[in-house]
């Protein structure tokens, strides 16, 4: 399921696709943009139970390995895939609400901040400017973060606006656009390959972080220019 969404994703052209080889990793980064589901904040395993309660209320249980995999693209497309293979008939729109629900319900008031983020933001915000892209909607975001962690960054995009959620590039060059530097000046950090491919295609570094469900040489293979263990490293190499 993984490798054919993988597949069809970087196949597909989207409009302000640019081709990466002829760019190379300069550094002299102005903006760092980054992806929040774990790699800000440790709300996946929570992600992943609530996908798995809304579909054992319909009877159909899935393996968690298998959400997992898809950690990191929209809601919408991991409705989409596992239709594909286990055939539920309610709307992906009613759906994607009960999900949210669950996932309220497991987070409850947790502060799934990861340790040491909110001090490396600061510090970062100092030289960078800095955005964030979620694949989450905004009432998601807003709810699994409070205020101080939102006012960090200059801007956010969320999945309502956009078009096409990642591993499309929309959200990280509309992240350029707001905040008025060339993709090529950006960096991404996220956790997922989808975060990989989405930086790829708009010409912008990507370094990847273990924080969530992908492994080192998974992040590499799929464009990551380094790894970190954590978002505080972020400091020791930019």
């Amino acid at each position: 399921m993984l490798s054919e969404f993988k597949l069809k994703m970087k196949k597909k052209r989207f409009k302000g696709d640019v081709d990466k080889k002829n760019l190379g990793a300069s550094y002299n980064y102005k903006a760092i943009i980054f992806d929040l589901d774990g790699t800000l904040i440790n709300s996946l395993p929570y992600h992943v139970l609530a996908f798995k309660d809304l579909m054992i209320e319909r009877g159909i249980r899935i393996p968690e390995k298998e959400l997992q995999k898809l950690m990191g693209i929209p809601t919408v497309e991991i409705f989409r895939e596992l239709r594909k293979k286990y055939k539920f008939d309610k709307s992906i729109e009613d759906l994607r609400e009960e999900r949210r629900y669950h996932y309220f319900k497991f987070l409850g008031l947790k502060n799934i901040v990861f340790p040491g983020v909110m001090k490396t933001l600061r510090k970062l915000q100092i030289k960078y400017k800095l955005a964030l892209a979620t694949g989450s909607s905004y009432v998601t975001y807003t709810h699994s973060t409070d205020k101080d962690f939102q006012n960090l960054f200059d801007m956010s995009v969320t999945s309502n606006e956009v078009k096409h959620g990642k591993p499309a590039p929309d959200q990280f060059l509309l992240c350029a656009k707001k905040l008025k530097v060339k993709a090529c000046e950006c960096l991404v950090v996220g956790d997922s390959i989808y975060d990989a491919v989405a930086a790829e295609r708009a010409g912008m570094d990507f370094i990847g972080t273990r924080t969530g469900y992908n492994k080192n040489h998974t992040l590499l293979k799929n464009g990551a220019i380094k790894t970190i263990n954590n978002i505080p490293e972020l400091l020791k190499i930019i």
